[in-house]
């Protein structure tokens, strides 16, 4: 078995912020520099999720044209009554010519209401990973505890800042570590690289598969990840490892996600190098 060059710098511990850009050592190889700032994070058209007011209160800004359209009505209909105008409209009266445009208006809030009412956006299933939940990491690193403590700390990082339920680190054709589920029956440390992987090594730049069953390379991942794994996202090593991050449900890597797994990604580069 081959043995690694591991020099753990400036191991994190716990506390932080997990979206924090993870420290790069200041002496750091040209050739790792420039690897580190040509790879960029698959690019894949998957909407940020928001947790913000309006994605909060989805339902009430949808329906405000509906509620403004109502008012409107309600409103012009109270000025003639109030007002003792006659309810029949008259074009020569600029009040009946003012409260025509009005209802106009009103009839278009209330029309684009109903559409967005009407237009409810799909939520995303969640699947059920048929697997085994599984803690791996190569026993030949056990003596390396600085090492071992950084991926234990990627570990949390990727799960509980995304919708990460795999991740699987393949490294000069060593499994080094694999967290969350794995393919039920599968033995721990027996994860390879294949085809997709290897070209992402090679072109140093990450891929994202956001459906993976529409995939044909999806039997490279199900060999150790679970049958049901909806996506999976990749991020290089520079030509040397990959790091595979799996999640249960279609799309679930925001753009977010996948410039937050490229960033640990560099962090374990530069701690492998």
């Amino acid at each position: 078995m081959p043995k690694l060059d591991c020099k753990p710098q400036g191991t994190l511990h716990g506390g932080g912020c997990f979206r924090a850009r993870p420290f790069l050592p200041a002496k750091l190889s040209r050739n790792t520099k420039a690897r580190a700032s040509v790879r960029k994070p698959a690019e894949a058209p998957v909407p940020d999720q928001s947790f913000g007011l309006v994605a909060r209160n989805a339902e009430l800004f949808r329906g405000l044209p509906l509620y403004a359209g109502g008012l409107g009505v309600a409103s012009l209909l109270l000025n003639r009554t109030l007002s003792g105008i006659a309810p029949i409209v008259d074009a020569s009266s600029s009040q009946s010519r003012a409260d025509v445009l009005g209802i106009v208006l009103s009839a278009v809030l209330l029309l684009t209401g109903l559409q967005w009412l009407s237009l409810k956006p799909k939520t995303l299933d969640v699947v059920e990973l048929d697997g085994t939940v599984i803690d791996y990491v190569d026993p030949g690193l056990k003596p390396n505890t600085a090492l071992v403590r950084e991926f234990r700390w990627v570990r949390d990082a990727m799960f509980k800042a995304t919708r990460c339920k795999s991740l699987v680190l393949i490294y000069k054709g060593r499994n080094l570590f694999h967290f969350g589920y794995s393919l039920r029956g599968h033995k721990p440390g027996e994860a390879t690289a294949g085809d997709i992987c290897n070209q992402a090594m090679r072109e140093g730049q990450g891929t994202y598969l956001p459906n993976l069953p529409l995939y044909p390379g999806r039997p490279e991942f199900t060999a150790f990840l679970p049958a049901s794994t909806a996506g999976v996202a990749l991020q290089p090593l520079g030509p040397h490892g990959v790091l595979v991050a799996g999640t249960d449900t279609v799309r679930g890597f925001s753009s977010l996600d996948q410039a937050w797994l490229a960033a640990l990604a560099d962090k374990l580069e530069v701690e492998l190098g």
